[in-house]
């Protein structure tokens, strides 16, 4: 994929609103294949370049974990002190996730009580700049192929349960590759919807265009365009009062989102520089995955409700379902067609494109979603796997975005270089704390005992042992929290099965190994050699 096609450099323009409108039939309303930008000609330099920029991660992960074998030997001391370090700051990150998890938790009981709509009135009445709340409208985006029509009304029967429901627009995006069945399934949709929120409405993208490759972020952008096309040139909605929003087929919205979604829109002075993020909770089923696969979906959603709940040293990246206005799509040309990991690198492309000004807000409204299960057991690891394994091949945006600092001196350095460090520190440390907070104690000790080394310090398994023990109230506290906000045990849950809930938490170690470490790793040694990544979907039972 970035190997083939450099994101950097194949970048999708705006269309002009007049080529726009003359892409439209009235009849079959189709869009044409967007125009392209003429790539740039790399020199060697630029090549040689980004090589080294796409073996940076697998360098430095593959440098840090083997330490763990030579640095007693060769460096003793100065390794002791840097292990020690990466586990000190280890417990410091630990101590703010379990303190910002609790913060977020009571956020999200208070904000999902708000009456959002009062809430603009009142912003209103004191003369600030609000846009009119019934003129907004939003655009859902639900990027679909082979996925069952029950996941599909999963989505839909959430949108219509939306306190705003008659301002969203339903926008199923599916495959031209699907055939027949495909529009099968989006006609007996419409069909079944309309009249029941805004607007619903389908497109199809068809396969094999240039540039581009299959996956959310392909057929997303082409029902972007389509989208504005009736929305704002047909219907004739205003660009500047739209917003639009990505998610996945198993997003289950909270009716809530889309009014907290108008109101921050409505009164945000920052509304076209900004994404809005709901916290993702694997939570739909819960109680039907594999009893391992519950403790990486339960650490998934409540550090990622961590992230956004905090306000200081925060760098936040949307994820998998988010909104953003219409305009600033619009104005980047909406998600580059030859990426896999689309949110992060959409993220990073409006970010650089506009001056630096774009951040990521969080509205406090949960957002559930799928945890992985298959129609087998065994195969549920498997496609966890390597859901996990294209999570983490946002690797491949480390050198879209360190070409981007280089190429956008108008933005502040600081600001280019927060964004980067986060960007490289999130995978970084993806495939590499697992080594150096399960095993940076036990292994150096080892080897220095095993190899005679006398210059290890003695006072290291001491350090290193009280230095990591005070995490264990962040997993209390994490433990605490996934008991009382999952979903209530269905009946069909054997009481028995119950103790497993619990102890689990006691195989950490081997789980989070397999389902987190382990996935990074191999993304970004692929990424290293040069091999691409095909978009699967995965198997939704």
């Amino acid at each position: 994929m970035a190997s083939a096609v450099d994101a950097a450099t194949l970048t999708i323009e705006p269309l002009a609103a007049a080529a726009l409108a003359s892409a439209v039939d009235t009849a079959t309303l189709t869009i044409q294949p967007p125009a392209t930008a003429i790539p740039r000609i790399l020199t060697r330099q630029d090549v040689i370049l980004r090589r080294l920029l796409r073996m940076l991660p697998a360098i430095i992960a593959l440098t840090v974990i083997s330490s763990l074998l030579w640095g007693p030997v060769v460096v003793p001391l100065p390794f002791a002190i840097f292990v020690l370090s990466f586990q000190a700051y280890w417990l410091w990150r630990a101590l703010m996730t379990g303190t910002h998890a609790v913060k977020g938790f009571f956020l999200l009981r208070r904000h999902t009580k708000i009456d959002w709509y009062q809430s603009y009135e009142r912003e209103r009445a004191e003369n600030k700049d609000c846009l009119d709340w019934q003129r907004i409208r939003h655009i859902v985006v639900i990027p679909n192929y082979t996925e069952s029509i029950d996941k599909l009304h999963l989505c839909l029967d959430s949108l219509t349960r939306s306190e705003v429901a008659s301002q969203v627009f339903a926008v199923l995006a599916m495959e031209e590759r699907e055939g027949e069945e495909g529009r099968r399934k989006a006609a007996l949709l419409q069909q079944e919807y309309e009249g029941r929120l805004g607007g619903i409405f389908a497109t199809f993208h068809p396969a094999g265009l240039p540039r581009e490759v299959p996956g959310k972020a392909s057929n997303e952008t082409w029902a972007a365009r389509e989208a504005r096309l009736r929305v704002v040139e047909r219907e004739g909605h205003d660009l500047d009062h739209v917003t639009i929003t990505s998610c996945d087929v198993d997003t289950v919205f909270h009716p809530k989102y889309f009014s907290c979604l108008t109101y921050k829109f409505a009164t945000g002075a920052q509304r076209y520089r900004r994404f809005w993020q709901g916290p993702i909770f694997y939570y739909n089923n819960i109680w039907q995955v594999p009893a391992p696969l519950r403790l990486p979906h339960a650490l998934a959603g409540l550090t990622h409700l961590a992230r956004l709940s905090r306000s200081r040293l925060r760098m936040v990246f949307p994820q998998s379902t988010y909104s953003l206005s219409l305009r600033m799509a619009d104005e980047v040309g909406y998600w580059d067609p030859d990426v896999i990991p689309e949110d992060w690198h959409m993220f990073l492309k409006c970010f650089f494109r506009l001056r630096g000004e774009v951040d990521v807000e969080t509205m406090y409204i949960p957002l559930h979603m799928d945890g992985a299960r298959s129609r087998s057991y065994w195969g549920t690891f498997f496609n966890y796997y390597q859901q996990a394994r294209r999570h983490a091949w946002g690797c491949s945006d480390i050198p879209y975005a360190a070409e981007q600092v280089v190429r956008h001196p108008e933005i502040p350095i600081f600001r280019r270089l927060s964004r980067f460090w986060g960007l490289t520190e999130s995978h970084i440390l993806w495939s590499t704390q697992w080594f150096m907070v399960t095993m940076g104690r036990v292994v150096p000790q080892f080897v220095a005992s095993h190899l005679g080394v006398d210059s290890f310090p003695d006072w290291f398994v001491f350090v290193s042992h009280w230095t990591l023990t005070p995490t264990l109230a962040t997993l209390l506290i994490l433990i605490f929290l996934d008991t009382i906000m999952r979903p209530r045990r269905p009946r069909d849950f054997r009481l028995w099965y119950w103790p497993i809930q619990y102890a689990q938490w006691f195989l950490m170690a081997g789980i989070t190994f397999f389902s987190s470490a382990l996935p990074a790793l191999d993304a970004q040694i692929r990424l290293a050699l040069g091999r691409g990544m095909d978009y699967k979907v995965m198997e939704k039972a």
